[in-house]
C-alpha cells in the first residue's frame, strides 16, 4: 500500500490494516495497544502515539526494512559503548515505583510540599497578573505562576472561569479506566514455565483480561524464592464493563483466564485489586491538533503551564519530560518578568 498523506491523521488500526493486514491488527497491534494505552486502535491517532511508524514509512517505504535499520543502529550503538553494562527493556525500582516520588520529595526544601491541600478554585487577576488559589480549608493563596499537573478534566474544571474555550478543549480529552490485580502464588502451583515477561490478550479471543505481567520474573525482589507474583490488567476503552465489577468478580474473571492460559487451578495465596478511574488519557484522532489549540490558548497566560500524561506522552519518561519542560518554561518566564 502507498504511504498515507502526511497531513492526514490516520488511526492506528487503519495504518496497520493498510500496511500489514487485518490479522496483524487483530493479533499484534490491538493487544499491544490494549496493554500500553488500554485504548481502541480504531480511534487512536497514529501521529500522536506511534509517529515512528509514520517516519519509517516515509523514509524506508517498508516498515519491516525500517525496523531492521533501527535495530542495526541500536546494535551498533551498543557495540560502540564504553560501558560493559547492558540494560533490560523493562526497568523499575527495587522497592517499587513509590521510590520515585519519595526521592523527589526528599530533595525539596522543607515546607515546599503541602499534602492533602485540595484546590477548590483558581482565578487570574489581569491587573496584578497573579493567580489566586482557594483551598478547601478556606485559605486563599496568591501565586506568580501556576503549573497544573492534573488530569485534563480536573484542569478544565479549575480553568473554566478563566478561559472557557481552553476548558472546553481540555474537557474533550477522553480517559479510560483500568484496574490492576496482583496475585501471589506458590511457584509449584503454576504449571506454566513463565518463560517470558508476560502476555497480552487479543480482543477477538473474548477474554476479560487485557494483559498479565509476570512481575517476579520481570523484576527482581517482587516475590520470595519459590513464589511468584502475577499482575493482571482489566478494563480500558474496549472493556469498560470489567472496571465496573466489584473486586471479587474481577479476581474471579482473571482467575478464569489464568486457568485457561497458564493452567493455574489453585487459588492465589492472596490478591490485591487496585482501581484507577479515568487514569489513561486517550489520544484519539485529532489529538495533536487539540493540543495545538490548547497551547495557543495558553499563550494568553504566560505564567500558566500544564504537565502530565494528557498531552504528549503517557509513559513515565514522557511525564518526566513534560514536567521538566513546564518547570523550565515557568522559570524562564518568571525570570524575564522580574528582569
Amino acid at each position: 500500500a502507498g504511504a498515507a498523506n502526511g497531513g492526514d491523521d490516520e488511526s492506528l488500526a487503519d495504518f496497520v490494516r493498510r500496511r500489514l493486514g487485518r490479522e496483524a491488527l487483530e493479533r499484534m497491534a490491538q493487544p499491544m495497544i490494549g496493554g500500553i494505552y488500554t485504548a481502541d486502535p480504531e480511534r487512536l491517532s497514529l501521529r500522536a502515539t506511534m509517529p515512528r511508524f509514520l517516519e519509517m514509512e516515509r523514509t524506508s517505504r517498508s516498515l519491516i526494512r525500517g525496523m531492521w535499520r533501527a535495530r542495526r543502529k541500536q546494535s551498533a550503538a551498543e557495540q560502540r559503548g564504553t560501558s560493559g553494562a547492558r540494560y533490560s527493556l523493562f526497568l523499575s525500582f527495587d522497592e517499587g515505583m513509590q521510590v520515585l516520588s519519595d526521592r523527589l520529595a526528599a530533595v525539596l526544601s522543607p515546607g515546599t510540599i503541602r499534602l492533602i491541600a485540595k484546590v477548590d478554585s483558581l482565578g487570574f487577576d489581569h491587573t496584578s497578573e497573579r493567580w489566586g488559589l482557594r483551598l478547601s480549608s478556606g485559605e486563599v493563596m496568591e501565586c506568580e505562576g501556576v503549573c497544573l499537573a492534573l488530569p485534563a478534566d480536573a484542569t478544565a474544571h479549575l480553568l473554566r472561569a478563566t478561559d472557557a474555550q481552553l476548558s472546553t478543549e481540555l474537557d474533550a480529552i477522553s480517559y479510560a479506566s483500568t484496574a490492576t490485580i496482583n496475585l501471589a502464588y506458590r511457584r509449584a502451583d503454576i504449571p506454566h514455565p513463565l518463560d517470558g515477561f508476560g502476555f497480552v490478550v487479543p480482543l477477538i479471543e473474548r477474554r476479560r483480561t487485557l494483559a498479565c505481567t509476570f512481575s517476579s520474573v520481570k523484576f527482581p525482589g517482587r516475590a520470595p524464592r519459590d513464589y511468584a507474583l502475577l499482575r493482571a490488567f482489566v478494563g480500558g476503552a474496549l472493556q469498560p464493563e470489567m472496571f465496573a465489577l466489584d473486586e471479587e468478580a474481577i479476581v474471579a474473571a482473571v482467575r478464569d483466564d489464568l486457568r485457561a492460559l497458564l493452567g493455574i487451578e489453585k487459588p492465589p495465596l492472596f490478591s490485591v485489586v487496585e482501581k484507577w478511574p479515568r487514569s489513561m488519557a486517550q489520544y484519539h484522532l485529532g489529538h495533536l491538533e487539540r493540543v495545538g489549540r490548547i497551547e495557543q490558548r495558553l499563550r494568553a497566560f504566560p505564567t500558566l503551564k500544564l504537565a502530565g500524561n494528557a498531552y504528549s506522552g503517557a509513559g513515565i519518561p514522557d511525564c518526566i519530560r513534560s514536567g521538566e519542560r513546564a518547570a523550565d518554561e515557568m522559570l524562564a518566564t518568571l525570570s524575564t518578568m522580574q528582569s
